[in-house]
This record gives structure tokens, sequence and C-alpha cells, in this order.
């Protein structure tokens, strides 16, 4: 189930915008590195069942340790930085390796340029990232149904 969550998280960017695309080899390779940063993030980062199956449903989970799992995987794989700071550029890179149409990739563009304004926000925790990681997090879910 963890899997399922780390996909989630990762690919809640993409998934608006043509996962189906994506090839099953692609796939599987995306999905290896993101379990590795997963399984790593969970020893420190433990997140119940509910919180599962909430992220699991692209919806807002609200365990204690939800964000600062969130914002390890999102470091791990490079969309935030150690700063804290959500990074776009990775999250397109992958789309232009998985996605082969500009207009797919310029929707992706637009959908998560919707949410930048998550790096301006005001949050406690600074460099840790976690609670600017629930925010993005949040807000792609937010816009992914529109």
């Amino acid at each position: 189930m963890l899997r399922v969550v780390v996909i989630c998280v990762c690919f809640l960017v993409i998934a608006p915008y043509g996962i189906n695309a994506v090839s099953d080899e692609q796939k599987i390779k995306i999905r290896e590195q993101l379990d590795r940063a997963g399984f790593e993030c969970f020893k420190d980062h433990k997140i119940t069942e509910d919180d599962i199956k909430k992220l699991k449903a692209n919806k807002p989970a609200t365990g204690e340790n939800v964000p600062c799992f969130i914002a390890c995987v999102m470091k791990k794989t490079g969309v935030m930085n150690d700063q804290g700071v959500i990074r776009k550029e990775p999250v397109l890179e992958l789309a232009k390796k998985v996605l082969a149409n500009d207009k797919d990739i310029k929707k992706l563009q637009d959908y998560i340029h919707s949410c930048s304004h998550v790096n301006e926000e005001a949050v406690g925790d600074g460099v840790k990232g976690c609670e600017r990681a629930k925010l993005a997090y949040n807000c792609l879910i937010e816009n992914s149904l529109e």
C-alpha cells in the first residue's frame, strides 16, 4: 500500500495530463525510484492506514506525520530542495521524458504553475519543508479536479 501512496504523491502532478501515455516500462522505472524514496521516508515518518487510504484516493490526509512524509518524498525525488522550496523543473523534466505531446506538456506546466504560490506562503518549519509540502500537495489535489 505504501507503494501506491508514494506514486500518488509524485504522480498527482502528472496524472491529469497523460499518465496513460506512459509506457508500462517507463511506469516500472519511475515506480522503482519512487518506491525507494517512499520506503526510506516511511522509516522516519510513519503514516497511518487511514492516511494511506486518503493519499491513495488523492484526498487530504491529516495525520501528524503526513506533511513530513510528503516533504521527504519530494526532497528525495528532487521536487523540493534542501531549503524546503518546491521545484517544478524536475517534474517537467520527467514529463518531457514520458509525455510525447507538447500540448500535454504545456497543460502540465500550467497545472504545476497554478500551485507555484506555495513557495511564497509563510510556514513555521522553514527548511524542514513539511508545511510547504502539505500546502503543495493540497493545492495539486484541488487543481487536479478542475
